[in-house]
């Protein structure tokens, strides 16, 4: 039972190293295709660079398709809705691109009111600062229920082994 023991937590610490190589994998992607635009997209100085941050946070999301779906695993909320989300983000820059195209037309009002919906938008004020707005476990969304159950699996495998391990010391 001791060499199950051991072979378990052997490929629990393995499925673990795994998952955590994933987690920290979808994790960089996100940001650096998606999250890190739309925080770029808050802080924009001016509306031409705004629109080219939120195109690039789109492109991804159409790309990837987080376009529609709920990153939520047991009870759905209007926060964990993709399709809101997708669309909050997508009228921002629809807005903004509109006044781009006026070009000369929009006054410094409209622009500053665009930048402050944007920012409104995609970020959010919170006890640790501002963040960007997204919806619960997105970094691993579609495959949200796959890799919680990996996560559950691995901790079993090892406590298991453990457990098996030391059982006769106790």
């Amino acid at each position: 039972m001791k060499k199950f023991g051991i072979f378990l937590l052997i490929i629990g610490i393995i499925f673990m190293i795994y998952n955590t190589y994933e987690s920290v994998s979808k994790w960089y992607k996100f940001k650096k295709g998606c999250s890190s635009y739309l925080k770029l997209a808050g802080d924009a100085p001016n509306i031409q660079k705004a629109d080219e941050f939120l195109k690039q946070a789109l492109d991804y999301m159409e790309q990837k398709n987080l376009t529609s779906g709920n990153s939520a695993y047991i009870f759905p909320t209007p926060q964990s809705n993709l399709s809101i989300w997708y669309e909050q983000i997508k009228g921002t820059k629809e807005t903004v691109s509109e006044l781009i195209q006026k070009g000369e037309n929009s006054t410094q009002l409209e622009k500053d009111n665009a930048l402050m919906k944007i920012r409104e938008v995609v970020l959010d004020q919170g006890e640790k600062g501002t963040h960007v707005t997204l919806p619960p476990n997105i970094t691993w969304y579609p495959k949200h229920w796959v890799m919680l159950f990996d996560w559950i699996v691995s901790i079993l495998l090892i406590c298991i082994g453990g457990y098996l391990i030391f059982r006769e010391y106790y």
